[in-house]
């Protein structure tokens, strides 16, 4: 590094030399960052006092809102060597990154994000563990420990007594449901509670006999409440996402029943590009139809297009569960947060 040589001549006390030496030391150490935690060890706990366990946090240039979002993302590793997401692997991080900012993108508006890495299980060991009750899915145990040690470090830090939204997709709907069944038990902080978008959780049940204190959705605006559905096409496979005595509510016309949302009622589908770009937002883009059998939510895009996946099977359009309704969701967190506050 250069220094320019300046000619102007003075003098300083010793002690004034010294102390002047101390600060210029102290202000170079402390804009060192610390190295990052090692957390491929699954037994260790994760800091999140550490900015950098957290994907999404308000800053100062953040716009101020008097609502917050908490949010997990949904699974992102599918590997047969790896039984948990490698948190220091940096192609994972901005893998995460991309996912939750093209996600919490539909809630940017409405609220302040806070998203926190987790050590997510790998995708083919959660999706052979899905059919078997919560308590039993062993590789979704070190996630549902390190979100609820996240969202306990949010509430005491971060959340300043403002009501919050949940949002999780797939995995990360898994996940927060674990959350609220035990920190939701506490009625002062359910009371915060505006809604939960649990989006493509796997056959969310209708009813929650054992923790009556969660709620489903019956309509647009009620409060404290679980929202839920599984998009797939009119013949789609057989899916692990639906099935007999699966809830799910329609995000268009917001009904439980198996009356139609035509195209005109979607506010937008947003796409994006693997550089996290939006590459188009289309209004009309579907209709949307509960099918009370299943649970599924059949959903007939006004274009053609491929909009499954191998990775899901054919008709399963669980990966664009959040982005065929992305204006919808905005929409209805304003509609929710309104009915809140009233």
């Amino acid at each position: 590094m250069k220094f320019l040589r300046l000619k102007i001549r003075f003098h300083l006390p010793c002690a004034a030399l010294l102390l002047l030496t101390l600060a210029l030391f102290s202000a170079c150490t402390t804009t060192t960052p610390p190295p990052p935690q090692n957390l491929r060890d699954v037994t260790t706990s994760v800091d999140y006092s550490r900015r950098d366990n957290w994907i999404i946090l308000p800053d100062a240039d953040s716009a101020p809102h008097e609502v917050d979002v908490f949010y997990v993302y949904p699974t992102i590793v599918a590997h047969n060597d790896h039984p948990y997401m490698d948190w220091n692997d940096p192609a994972v991080q901005k893998k995460a990154r991309d996912i939750a900012a093209q996600q919490t993108g539909a809630f940017a508006n409405v609220g302040m994000i806070y998203a926190p890495y987790y050590r997510q299980g790998e995708y083919f060991r959660v999706i052979k563990e899905a059919t078997k009750k919560p308590e039993e899915q062993r590789y979704t145990q070190r996630g549902i420990e390190d979100i609820r040690a996240a969202f306990r470090y949010y509430l005491e830090h971060y959340n300043n007594g403002r009501p919050f939204l949940l949002f999780g997709h797939s995995q990360g709907a898994m996940v927060l449901l674990e959350l609220m069944k035990s920190e939701l038990k506490d009625p002062k902080l359910r009371a915060k509670l505006v809604a939960a978008y649990l989006i493509g959780y796997p056959k969310m049940p209708k009813a929650f006999p054992d923790h009556p204190h969660l709620r489903l959705a019956r309509s647009s605006n009620d409060t404290g409440v679980i929202i839920t559905y599984n998009s797939e096409a009119p013949d789609a496979i057989p899916s692990l996402f639906t099935g007999k005595d699966t809830y799910c509510i329609n995000p268009m016309n917001w009904r439980t029943d198996d009356v139609k949302a035509d195209a005109s009622m979607n506010k937008g589908a947003v796409f994006f590009d693997g550089e996290n770009h939006v590459v188009s937002e289309e209004k009309n883009f579907c209709s949307a139809q509960i099918n009370p059998e299943t649970g599924a939510l059949i959903v007939i895009p006004a274009k053609k297009g491929r909009y499954d996946s191998e990775l899901m099977g054919k008709g399963v359009y669980h990966m664009n569960d959040v982005y065929f309704f992305y204006r919808n969701l905005e929409d209805n967190a304003r509609e929710r947060i309104g009915a809140f506050w009233k």
